[in-house]
Parts: C-alpha cells; structure tokens; sequence
C-alpha cells in the first residue's frame, strides 16, 4: 500500500481508483536531501494542492515513511499532465544562514549549535529536535569557521566533511521531527546479492582513480595571531617542511599536495595529520557497478533493501565477498521494474587491484 499526505491531507492511496497517479518516484540517499516526483493527470483531487516550497509532502509505504520534504515548482505537459518534483527535508536547512561564526568544541556541541541557529530563523514545519549524537573526535573537540556568511547546509556539509557520519531524520513518540548525526549505521539487511547462490546479481563492472592522488604532502596549522604566519613541521621533521610517503612515490613518483588545519596549534600534531592524510590519497579508489534484483518484490517474507543498509555482495567469478553500504535508491512506486539502489564502498589500495575499503556502486533492482 503506497499513500501520498499533502500537508497531512491523503492525496494518493494505492488502492483508491480516484487518487490514481500517472506516475510517483523517490529517490532517497545517504546525507543527501533526497527527491519524490509526482506525476498527476489533470482532475486529480490533488492536482492543485501543491504550492511551492511551502507544502510538506510525505510519502508512505505499508505505513512506513519514505519521504518527506516539500514541493517545488510544477510543470505541466501538452496534456496538462502535471509534475510536481519534491525535495527532502535535508534541503531545508538552505533557508537558514549562518552568519560568520567560529566553533570550537565538541562535534555534538557544534550541530547542537547550528542546529538551533538553524531553528531560529525558519517556520515550526521546517524546525527538528536534536536527536542523538554519536560523532566524536579524538581531540574531543573541533575547529569550525567561516569568515563569512554561509547557508546553515554548507555548514552542515563541512561538519559533515570534517567528522563524517550520517545525517538521519526520525519522528519521536510525540510525532515531531527528528535529526540524528550518527557515527555508523549498523543494519544490515538479511537479503544478500549473490550471483552463484540467489542468481540476483544481473550485471558487474570495475574500475580503479584517484582524482587527489599524492606521494608527498606541505602540511600547514592554525595562523599565529601575532606574526601571521601558520605552525609547519620543521621543527619535529629534521627541518623539511614535507614529507614523502617513499613507497607509494616509487609506484608513481613525486606528485606533492598540500593541506591546511586551521584547528592544528602543535607541530607534531600537524605531522601525525599529515602522515593520515598522505595515507588516505596515495590509494587507488576501486569502484564497482552492480545490477541487481530485489527479492523482497517477489517474495514479502524476504528482507527489503533500505538506504543505510549493509548488503552482502558474493559473485566467486569477480573475486568479491564483501559488504556494501546501500547509499542511495530510487523507487519508481507506480512501476517497481524501473527501481534502483546505489551500493556505496570504496576499494583503496595502493596498486588498485585489492577490493576492499569502502567501494561505490550502483545498482538497478
């Protein structure tokens, strides 16, 4: 049972011939706002329900909630078939500014932070409680700062960039929305893609890049505020302002970058960030494409796929037994032959030809 609320008002239900659509997709993906496409023919009860950036729209399934977000602007065919795109609720957070600023505390404490300054500015249907927190530093604490003004969502992608983890949104027992940073996600879905065993791995390609490939890094700290000039590694690193990663640069040769931590105030700090990083860009990036089916559609009592999930991935022919997160899926609800998912890990090696690491993929179901 598939059902559409438009500002809480049923304007879709699968099993009503007079809410019928011509067509209604979502695509839902990790740390991404998300879209729905409404596809109405004209007379639908709907069909002028929807007003721009203003109406909430959520999309259900078996009662469980796919999306949420707002509508935007519609368009209309030859036939006055009307399609309505919707955004995700993560997308709200670019009505919001957040004037220049300066964090330095707890990853926990800076979302609470933005979180409330985000709440502030915008109206009660596009306000979340904080929800739970489970990111953390080593350091116990960050740097974050902007010398100016910016959307509250680009602040969010950088505490995002910097910390990692996922945004997700949830409703609490009083039936108000909910926005979670967690660390991990730790579902992982009882149904496996399995080319020899399920026979539902239908299509497989790989390839290997890097677009930030180093061998050798210029690393550079926070700014002294009397002098001007940024803390470097001289000091601790027999008076060389770089370092070379000598495996990798006989693979490759030199090929130098840089990287600034405006929250680094310790030469030796800064080397341990260096040596981190020049790790992580010397890898060669594998990626995989997949197609597969979702046995959940032929048969209920088998685990569905869900954005978030972790998937079993097995085909002995391509040297792959790996888990792989589900990043992204886009659900056509009307016709489900057209419904795809994107399986998310990155293979890093230095050669290129290990699969392992965390690999992106996408997969049609």
């Amino acid at each position: 049972m598939i059902q559409v609320y438009v500002d809480g008002v049923l304007s879709y239900d699968s099993r009503l011939e007079s809410y019928a659509l011509a067509g209604l997709t979502v695509t839902t993906a990790l740390n991404k706002g998300g879209t729905a496409e409404i596809v109405m023919p004209p007379g639908h009860p709907a069909y002028e329900n929807y007003v721009s950036y203003r109406t909430i729209v959520e999309v259900y399934r078996d009662s469980v909630l796919l999306f949420r977000g707002r509508a935007l602007y519609p368009a209309d065919d030859f036939s006055n078939i009307r399609t309505v795109t919707c955004e995700g609720e993560l997308c709200f957070f670019g009505d919001a500014v957040s004037r220049p600023y300066l964090y330095q505390d707890t990853p926990a404490a800076v979302f609470a932070a933005v979180l409330a300054d985000y709440n502030s500015q915008v109206e009660a249907f596009k306000q979340f409680r904080l929800g739970d927190v489970t990111v953390t530093d080593p350091n116990d604490y960050i740097r974050l700062e902007s010398e100016s003004a910016e959307s509250a969502l680009d602040t969010i992608n950088k505490l995002l960039s910097r910390c990692g983890g996922y945004i997700v949104f949830t409703t609490n027992a009083e039936g108000q929305r909910v926005v979670n940073w967690y660390a991990e996600l730790g579902y992982r879905s009882g149904q496996t893609i399995d080319m020899d065993l399920n026979g539902n791995m239908l299509s497989f390609a790989r390839s290997g890049a890097n677009t930030s490939l180093a061998t050798a890094i210029i690393p550079y700290g926070a700014k002294d505020d009397s002098t001007g000039k940024r803390v470097t590694i001289e000091i601790v690193n027999d008076g060389l302002d770089f370092i070379v990663d000598a495996e990798a640069e006989a693979i490759r040769g030199r090929i130098t970058t840089t990287a600034t931590w405006d929250d680094v105030t310790e030469p030796a700090n800064l080397l341990r960030k260096a040596q981190q990083y020049l790790a992580e860009r010397r890898q060669i990036i594998t990626s995989l494409q997949l197609t597969a089916l979702d046995l959940s559609l032929l048969d209920k009592s088998i685990d569905s796929y869900q954005v978030g999930d972790l998937i079993r991935v097995r085909s002995k022919s391509h040297g792959v037994d790996e888990d792989f997160r589900l990043t992204e899926r886009t659900e056509d609800l009307v016709n489900p032959a057209g419904n795809q998912i994107t399986l998310g890990k990155e293979s890093a090696s230095l050669t290129g030809a290990d699969v392992a690491g965390d690999i992106q993929a996408s997969t049609g179901l």
